[in-house]
């Protein structure tokens, strides 16, 4: 699978849990801890690969299992 695919695949998932959740970008991104709006919105579409760290800090954020978010 290529890196691009996954980004994507990601992406759905934590927009989908994110709505799921009634949360906004911007109030998931704050609860994330450091991550900025601008991140968040990049990972949500995909358009940047998703490190660990991100991942870690975008699970907490949406208080899931990051392997939720793989899925």
């Amino acid at each position: 699978m290529k890196w691009k695919t996954l980004a994507i695949r990601i992406g759905k998932n934590i927009r989908r849990i994110r709505r799921e959740k009634d949360l906004t970008q911007e109030k998931a991104a704050e609860l994330s801890g450091t991550m900025t709006l601008r991140h968040w919105q990049y990972l949500e579409k995909g358009d940047v690969n998703c490190t660990l760290h991100s991942l870690a800090r975008v699970a907490r954020a949406l208080d899931v299992d990051p392997g939720e978010l793989l899925e």
